[in-house]
């Protein structure tokens, strides 16, 4: 078994045959060997200018600085590959080893991203350097000027192929490579995502490298992750919802039955509100009737307050006259020297001393049990008069009699004196009694008028209540409906929990 390795020309086909049909299809010659062979000298003498005008062009544009550093190559290293390079082309031999030369240069350049646009935008530089060697080293030779034109635009050609052929055969040696590692990956991710599908969630792709293809086999097991948590995550929300679900219904069995006896509750308590008002009309008559019997009641109260001031008055006239009489009495004391003047007098005197007993009895009665004492003077005065109508003829008989008598007159009517302003004070407490009295009475026909107000308000406000209370039992009955509803519809939502968390169960966590 031959172990050995194949070099570029034998990978890409390019034998000794092949080498030399390219050569003789662009007529390169032993002629175009030699020419180039005698530009050597002048082309070394031009080298470092050559490769200093190419890197700096080179140097201009950042992404070719950038494919040399990704390359792990440097600067001085290219300018020595750019050496060797354009010196082997002058060196007259163009045999396997420049074949494998130029097509491992095409190689590199696919290996590093040089693409093709590079290589032959570069060509001018090099053309324009090698056209002003030939004009210099031949300007008075024009056949061999002309031989060296046509030997490096052969050799340039040749190059050319080569680098590009060598491009190529490598691009598409890394596309059969990656379109054999593309459908390698392609089927092992296939039958993972086969296994995805019937529900294994479970395993994972192994990943080797770091490609876009690798990266993809990253994406699906993450996704497979992410779908073997939402399937964990659905199961246990599906089992959450159905647990809610219970308690849901349960609540709303609840509902609906609180819900029954809150619209049986408001049947009733509208039922009550109607017999609450009809008690409250009842009390509305009853308080504009005490309202009417207050009313009257003042006014009868006011009627009697008057009386009491006309009684003050009368109790006030019955004291003047007892003063009156007790001065009429110290008189008949003093001028008891006079009998004979006074018999006259005294039976005159005794006769109006009845008439004031009489209307002094008669005062009395009408001051009730505040006239008593008054009156008991009255009647003592009445029997005077008629004892002193009685003694007119004993006069001087009894003289000493009258005085005693008239010192007991005087006594009796000191006394009844003080009995007329006790009953004066009496009667005056008694119109004070009356006047707070009216004034109660006033404030209770004021209290009364605001309890039929009160009451009003409160029959309007129970009518009010009525209103609300039939609405909330419309409401109530439209819960009712909505909660049977609700309950239908959480039924059916657990009915889906329930397939869900069925559908889950089937992938392999």
């Amino acid at each position: 078994m031959d172990t050995r390795v194949q070099s570029l020309n034998e990978q890409m086909g390019i034998d000794t045959k092949q080498q030399l049909a390219r050569k003789q299809f662009m007529s390169f010659s032993e002629a175009d060997e030699n020419i180039l062979l005698d530009m050597l000298p002048e082309v070394k003498n031009r080298l470092e200018i050559i490769v200093d005008d190419f890197y700096q062009n080179f140097q201009r544009y950042p992404e070719l600085d950038n494919i040399i550093t990704n390359a792990d190559s440097s600067i001085d290293r290219l300018r020595q590959s750019m050496r060797k390079y354009l010196l082997e082309m002058f060196q007259g031999n163009y045999s396997a080893s420049y074949f494998e030369s130029r097509c491992r240069m095409g190689s590199i350049h696919s290996q590093i991203g040089v693409t093709p646009r590079w290589f032959i935008g570069s060509m001018p530089i090099y053309l324009h350097h090698f056209h002003h060697i030939i004009e210099e080293k031949y300007h008075f030779r024009s056949k061999l000027r002309q031989q060296a034109m046509s030997a490096v635009g052969k050799i340039f050609c040749l190059d050319l192929q080569l680098v590009m052929d060598a491009y190529t055969y490598n691009l598409i040696a890394d596309l059969s490579k990656s379109k054999i590692h593309i459908e390698t990956h392609v089927k092992k991710y296939g039958s993972f995502i086969g296994k995805v599908a019937a529900g294994n969630l479970k395993d994972r792709i192994t990943i080797n490298g770091d490609d876009e293809v690798a990266l993809l086999g990253q994406n699906l097991n993450n996704m497979t992750a992410k779908l073997a948590t939402m399937a964990g995550q659905t199961k246990d929300a599906s089992q959450a919802i159905i647990e809610t679900l219970n308690q849901v219904k349960g609540a709303i069995t609840s509902q609906s039955s609180g819900a029954s006896e809150q619209a049986a509750a408001v049947i009733q308590t509208t039922a009550t509100l109607q017999e609450i008002k009809a008690t409250s009309s009842q009390t509305l008559e009853k308080a504009k009737l005490l309202g009417k019997m207050a009313e009257r009641t003042h006014e009868e109260s006011e009627q009697g307050l008057e009386a009491v001031k006309r009684c003050v008055e009368g109790m006030n006239a019955i004291r003047e006259r007892v003063e009156g009489i007790a001065h009429t009495i110290l008189a008949l004391s003093e001028q008891t020297q006079q009998i004979g003047d006074i018999t006259a007098a005294v039976t005159g005197l005794a006769q109006q001393l009845k008439m004031l007993a009489l209307n002094a009895s008669i005062e009395a009665a009408k001051a009730g049990e505040s006239g008593k004492g008054f009156g008991v003077v009255a009647s003592e005065v009445k029997e005077l008069a008629e004892q002193s109508q009685q003694s007119t003829a004993q006069v001087q008989k009894i003289l000493q009699d009258i005085r005693h008598a008239t010192d007991r007159a005087v006594m009796a009517t000191e006394e009844g004196s003080k009995g007329v302003d006790q009953g004066v004070e009496l009667v005056a407490q008694s119109g004070e009694t009356m006047q707070k009295l009216g004034e109660v009475i006033r404030e209770t026909t004021m209290a009364s008028q605001q309890i039929v107000a009160a009451v009003g308000q409160e029959v309007a406000g129970i009518d009010q209540v009525t209103i609300a209370m039939r609405e909330i039992k419309e409401v109530t009955s439209q819960f009712v409906s909505d909660t049977e509803q609700t309950k239908q519809a959480t039924s059916k939502l657990m009915e889906l929990a329930e397939q869900l968390g069925q559908n889950v169960s089937a992938f392999k966590l």
